[in-house]
């Protein structure tokens, strides 16, 4: 028996199901939910996308903030000879200084760490999505080898009941030995499935148990594939299944499921990879402009107070600024680095948006060929 048949059957059994099955699905669906959002809780990488946040949060306001200002304490014209201290421009000085980025700068630094925080944030929903998509395809997957083995173990006794039947009538005469030989072989075939389920079963569960940082041997209740969806799949009646054209390996019509083409646009859409990149991109966007205000020089400005004594005090002020002599060695190269960036985040997320659409043709082919296997069995 093949895992598709195994499936099918699985579904079969739930599309035959009454109202006790269905409570107990609605009670498999609370418990699934409950296991998402403990996943969601305590899963590390959710932690780590998280603190990942607060940490870009904690940049934007030191990226758009001046420097300190620097405070300045000393003497100043104080001969070496005589008279020292008694010149009379020797003073005792105290000043500060403080640089001013050109306007703009500070600006720029602030909106790419903004941006960086909507990677981070999208990050995030990412992780977050991708715990969600872990805890689930566990869950329903627990429920389908809980079924599938429950299946096989029906099987197992009617082809024990079956043996015994062929092992009496080659006793009287009226079978063949071949008879109770292909019996013997499918009851080994059977036991070989049955141990093959439980092994897969149980690397499920470790799954799912990691998933909701658990140990791997922690039990789960039994899990249940929750009865709509299995009655969104196919129809139960075997007169209401159609197919799409009457050639060999065409799927079955009437799908659920919204054209491959919108699917790819909402997923593009709403994919908060794609929506990371965006933010980098826009981040990087932001670091290019300000490589090329770089070459606008920041201005130092400071002011000094001098003491004299028994002669009258004096103040000083400057302003200066760099000279950028070295322009084609720093600044030019940094505004070309910031656009190789620019340009390598531009095409990291065309790469991105093609994996988005491959991954759901990928998933709809397979939802696809599922029901298709499923209505061939009905």
């Amino acid at each position: 028996m093949t895992a598709a048949r195994l499936y099918s059957l699985t579904v079969l059994a739930l599309l035959s199901v009454g109202t006790a099955a269905h409570s107990e699905a609605q009670a498999s669906a609370a418990h699934l939910d409950s296991l998402v959002a403990r996943a969601l809780a305590v899963h590390p990488s959710v932690k780590a996308a998280a603190a990942r946040v607060e940490a870009a949060r904690a940049r934007v306001v030191p990226a758009g903030a001046w420097m300190d200002p620097m405070l300045m304490a000393g003497i100043q014209n104080l001969p070496i000879s005589e008279p020292g201290a008694n010149e009379m421009m020797t003073m005792k000085m105290v000043g500060v200084g403080q640089t001013i980025p050109y306007p703009g700068k500070t600006g720029l630094r602030r909106a790419a760490a903004e941006r960086e925080v909507a990677a981070a944030e999208a990050r995030l929903r990412a992780a977050r999505l991708e715990i969600e998509q872990r805890v689930r395809d566990a869950y329903y997957g627990l429920a389908y080898l809980d079924q599938a083995l429950e299946i096989t173990a029906r099987n197992q006794k009617l082809l024990g009941d079956f043996i015994r039947i062929t092992e009496v009538r080659y006793g009287v005469g009226t079978g063949s030995q071949q008879d109770v030989l292909k019996a013997r072989v499918e009851a080994a075939r059977l036991a070989e499935e049955a141990t093959a389920l439980s092994e897969q079963a149980r690397i499920t569960r470790a799954r799912l148990n990691e998933a909701v940082d658990r140990y791997s041997e922690t039990g789960v209740p039994p899990a249940a594939i929750p009865t709509r969806i299995a009655r969104a799949a196919v129809s139960a009646s075997p007169k209401d299944i159609r197919f799409v054209s009457a050639s060999l390996g065409a799927r079955a019509a009437d799908s659920p499921f919204p054209p491959l083409l919108n699917l790819e646009e909402m997923a593009v859409a709403n994919s908060p990879v794609l929506q990371e990149h965006q933010a980098m991109i826009e981040a990087q966007a932001a670091r290019l402009e300000l490589a090329r205000k770089e070459i606008l020089p920041d201005f130092d400005v400071s002011l000094q107070y001098g003491q004299r004594d028994g002669r009258p005090d004096m103040i000083s002020a400057a302003v200066s600024v760099p000279l950028p002599i070295n322009r084609r060695r720093r600044q030019d190269l940094e505004v070309k680095a910031a656009e190789a960036e620019l340009a390598a985040a531009e095409q990291a997320r065309h790469e991105a948006r093609n994996a988005v659409r491959l991954e759901v043709a990928r998933l709809h082919a397979e939802l696809e060929r599922d029901r298709t296997q499923l209505a061939l069995y009905v």
